[in-house]
């Protein structure tokens, strides 16, 4: 309680900080737009809007609010364009804005990017202050100065202080009747403690500069920049003419952006969630300590809360977020001195924790897992926070605290080595390095790959049961790489799906089929329809059938020789979009297919609101080789009889028997995808068996 408090009281005085600083602090997106996405009452208000108001008007595009104003838009513009590509993270300048009375502010802005991403965008932190008047006042200053005198005294320096002798009406009134001042009540608590420490240079005659911070007639601070240049001498006593600067406004605004830096710290080395250290700044400290200690000091953590989206579901993103909190104040009061954790993103924390060993790291973990769980001590219906943790043994204490992640990471994907109720834990070792190795390889080569035509497009066919003739084919991709020999998809379509690679690899495909079709079209030959498979990664633009429709179009092929293979996972994570997409699909004239229906997901009531145009069953439905299961064969018939009566042409695929054959072939299976008909096959050897053998299969009983 003692923390929330504390937490809550930090909260309430970076509020009061922002409040007292009159300092506007807003969040965007690093688009085109620089779109807003939350920002505090005073960046309305700095502009003379209401909150309402601006985001009628403008829609939370700050492009819009300078569209009267495209120089000044530029110019900002090019200053955040500057910084991203200098690899910086953050940037400040003066800019103007326009008040909504129409005129032209001088706006301080310090933007700081973060880790952070949403839509694909990178986060952007904003402070901003209405600098216009200490702009102003700067630019009368220097204009004054310039061309009028400032404040002038002359004072004779004697043994006991300084005796004023004369000044311009301007210094008269500043200091009124504080003109003389004697050398015991110059001190820090009036500003002139730089006199005093200064008063033997000044009695030796000495010209120099200093600044002192002296209280004004009205008991007002201000800072000025005192040049002290002996002009005469009165026996033993030095005379000085003093010119007075005054950098008072240049000073406070000083102040304020040490305030503002201070603040920018806070924003960009803490979670916005946890309101600890985010992964910038555990990074730093983490590297600090291991690289202080000696190697095997220290353990990297990589904890994973389970099933956290069930929290967000069922409880909603508020409750989920006090969860993580709670998490991440139970995980910091386990951890000692020199000791850190840190919130990376959503339901994943890291811990940088000092170790004696494999079971001292398992006993203190298992600990704090359990504290975290005492919530449910008293409850009689318990719900319980289970994790998974990724350890790593930190011998190489001279690599990134990130490569350290990584191994921490790439553990908790390895087999289990230790198990309790609530924790599954796992250590990184010399299998797991190889096989994080393999898949840089991968990631470092896919890119020449690619160039060099490594990837090397198969055919798999379609045989139809009623015409016993191939009438279709699946496009499937093989690596034929020059040092491992060909390496399956599942050594490298996962890695893909991850870096975002794949999409150029499905369009790789794409392409070497439609140039397959051409050539087959300029020959003569029988067409047929192949389907190719688009990764779900191409669904986060909405043009994502541009690239597909170009290619198309570049080699004169019909669209209904080629067919779009989503797979049917897709439809539970949005239905909607999963029902939008095939709509873009049939609208570009290409045919649509789902994958793997029923390898887990698939009921037989997502059928009514699919629009596809084939149906793929998943080998998952024919787990009996010899079809002895009559429920199971029960469940076959009647998906096939309902998709043929919504009329969707069905796909048997991953059939390797024929009695699985002779079963299809007296249901309303249109096609059949498998070993026992053919392998995946090269396209010059999928045409000599299309074309050849008269598109006919002889099949050995």
């Amino acid at each position: 309680m003692e923390k929330d408090n504390a937490e809550l009281s930090q909260d309430i005085e970076y509020q009061l900080l922002m409040t007292s600083l009159n300092a506007s602090v807003s969040k965007h997106l690093l688009d085109e737009h620089f779109t807003l996405v939350t920002a505090n009452s005073r960046y309305y208000e700095m502009f003379g809007y209401k909150k309402e108001e601006y985001e009628k008007l403008y829609h939370n595009r700050p492009d819009l609010f300078y569209k009267n104003d495209p120089d000044d838009w530029h110019e900002l513009s090019q200053i955040v364009m500057d910084t991203i590509q200098q690899g910086k993270n953050r940037y400040d300048a003066i800019v103007r804005m326009r008040h909504k009375n129409g005129q032209r502010l001088w706006i301080k802005v310090v933007g700081n990017f973060t880790d952070e991403y949403v839509n694909g965008y990178r986060i952007s932190y904003s402070v901003m202050m209405d600098v216009s008047e200490l702009m102003q006042n700067k630019i009368e200053k220097e204009t004054t100065e310039n061309n009028f005198p400032g404040l002038i005294a002359k004072y004779k320096i004697t043994q006991d202080g300084l005796e004023f002798l004369d000044g311009n009406y301007r210094f008269r009134d500043f200091f009124r009747q504080h003109l003389s001042i004697h050398l015991n009540d110059m001190s820090k608590e009036n500003g002139l403690e730089e006199v005093a420490d200064n008063y033997s240079k000044l009695r030796q005659g000495e010209s120099f500069i200093f600044n002192i911070s002296p209280y004004d007639a009205y008991n007002e601070q201000k800072y000025l920049t005192v040049s002290a240049q002996c002009i005469d001498k009165d026996k033993d006593d030095p005379i000085y003419l003093l010119l007075f600067s005054d950098i008072t406004e240049l000073t406070l605004q000083k102040q304020q952006l040490q305030q503002y830096n201070q603040s920018l710290h806070k924003l960009a080395f803490s979670d916005e969630v946890t309101k600890g250290y985010n992964r910038r700044k555990f990074d730093l400290v983490a590297g600090d300590a291991v690289r202080s200690h000696k190697p095997g000091t220290y353990a990297m953590v990589w904890l994973n809360l389970q099933k956290f989206k069930i929290v967000n579901e069922i409880a909603g993103i508020e409750a989920g977020d006090i969860a993580l909190k709670y998490i991440y104040r139970q995980l910091r009061e386990h951890l000692d001195e020199d000791e850190y954790v840190a919130r990376l993103f959503s339901d994943n924390f890291v811990i940088l924790i000092k170790t004696d060993g494999e079971k001292s790291i398992e006993e203190r973990l298992n600990q704090c897992i359990q504290d975290i769980n005492s919530y449910n001590d008293k409850e009689e219906y318990k719900y319980y926070l289970t994790f998974m943790a990724g350890i790593y043994l930190i011998n190489e204490p001279d690599i990134s605290v990130t490569y350290m992640q990584d191994r921490a990471h790439a553990a908790i994907k390895s087999s289990n080595d230790q198990n309790s109720d609530l924790c599954i834990m796992s250590y990184y070792n010399e299998a797991i390095r190889i096989k994080m190795l393999d898949e840089k390889d991968i990631e470092n080569r896919m890119r020449e790959a690619l160039k060099n035509d490594e990837f090397e497009v198969y055919l798999q066919p379609k045989y139809s049961l009623k015409k016993k003739t191939i009438l279709g084919a699946e496009a499937l991709v093989r690596w034929n790489h020059p040092q491992r020999g060909f390496l399956p998809p599942s050594e490298f379509i996962p890695i893909f799906e991850t870096n975002g690679f794949i999409i150029q690899l499905d369009l790789y495909v794409f392409e070497k089929v439609c140039e397959c079709l051409k050539r087959w079209q300029d020959e003569g030959k029988e067409m047929l329809t192949i389907s190719i498979n688009m990764s779900r990664s191409h669904f986060s633009k909405n043009g994502f059938l541009d690239e597909y429709v170009r290619i198309k179009n570049k080699y004169g092929i019909s669209a209904k020789y080629l067919e779009i293979e989503l797979t049917e996972t897709l439809v539970f994570e949005n239905p909607e979009i999963f029902i939008n997409i095939i709509q873009k699909i049939h609208k570009e004239g290409f045919s649509c297919s789902m994958d793997d229906f029923g390898s887990g997901y698939s009921t037989l009531n997502t059928l009514k609101d699919l629009d596809v145009d084939t149906i793929k069953l998943d080998k998952a439905f024919f787990s009996s080789e010899k079809m002895e299961n009559n429920r199971e064969n029960i469940i076959i018939g009647s998906v096939l009889d309902m998709a043929k009566s919504l009329d969707m042409e069905t796909v048997a695929e991953g059939i390797e028997t024929m009695e699985q054959v002779d079963f299809l072939s007296q249901t309303s299976c249109d096609l059949v995808q498998g070993y026992v008909f053919s392998k995946p096959l090269p396209i010059l050897s999928f045409e000599k068996l299309w074309f050849e053998q008269n598109k006919k299969i002889t099949i050995d009983s």
